[in-house]
This record gives structure tokens, C-alpha cells and sequence, in this order.
């Protein structure tokens, strides 16, 4: 579990749901994002301003529209002053595509974005799609 950027957050398995008030009282949370095949855990008292339930088995199995939907609620929440937790249940590094997405969408060239995700010690190796990666980049210009 960490930041990824200043406001948004990373985190896998079942502690966040077990113990989501206290985590949402220390981070401040308030919109999520689900990364997972199955249907997530249920995150309640307090309930989430927001959050998307992305179905995706595997990091490499992302869909443009998939990626384009999670960095445009990441963009939307960030906007209306909220952080943002990517969460996976079983902690296997599907968060690690919209993190990319987002810097991408922050300004970040794909080359960039690759480089500083192999630095995060809880990031590398990166396994997904960089073509995905370089279609979505496509797609803001």
C-alpha cells in the first residue's frame, strides 16, 4: 500500500475493506476504484463519494475504453477535491496500467511514465500493454 501520486493511492487485498473506516479517517479517500474480475468487497460506513468496478482478470488485459473510463473518474474526482484509492483484492498489480494512464494523461510521455514506475520499488516490472499505453496517448492529443 502507497501513494502513487499525492492524492492518489494503491492497495491490494482485503485489509482496505476490513479496516476501511480507519483507512478512510488516515487517507482521506473518499472515491475508489476496483480492480478485479470477481465483484469487490463492499466498502461501507462511511460509503464512497464514488466508485468504479473495473472487471479485469490480468494487467495486460486492459481495454482503451477500460483505461480511458478509470483515468476519467481518477480526473473527475481528483477535480472535485478527492483522493483516490486503485484497488485490487489480490493484490497482483492491475492498478499499475491506470496509474500509468493517468500520469499519461497528466502530461507524461509513455517513455517517462515507464521509467519512473520501474524507480517505485512496488511497481516494476511493468506487464502490461505499453501498446495500450501508446494508443491511449494517441487519444489525448
Amino acid at each position: 500500500m502507497t501513494w502513487a501520486t499525492d492524492h492518489l493511492f494503491v492497495a491490494g487485498g482485503d485489509f482496505v475493506t476490513e479496516h476501511w473506516r480507519d483507512f478512510q479517517d488516515q487517507t482521506g479517500i473518499n472515491a475508489i476504484i476496483t480492480v478485479a474480475l470477481d465483484q469487490p468487497g463492499l466498502f461501507a460506513d462511511p460509503v464512497p463519494r464514488a466508485w468504479l468496478w473495473l472487471p479485469i482478470a490480468e494487467e495486460d488485459q486492459y481495454a482503451l475504453d477500460q483505461l480511458q473510463l478509470g483515468v476519467l473518474f481518477i480526473e473527475t474526482a481528483l477535480g472535485h477535491g478527492h483522493n483516490v484509492l486503485l484497488h485490487g483484492r489480490n493484490g497482483v498489480h492491475r492498478t499499475r496500467p491506470l496509474v500509468a494512464a493517468h500520469l499519461i494523461a497528466s502530461g507524461k510521455s509513455v517513455a517517462r511514465v515507464l521509467r519512473e514506475m520501474e524507480q517505485k520499488p512496488w511497481l516494476p516490472p511493468y506487464k502490461g500493454d505499453v501498446a495500450l499505453l501508446e494508443e491511449f496517448s494517441a487519444t489525448l492529443s
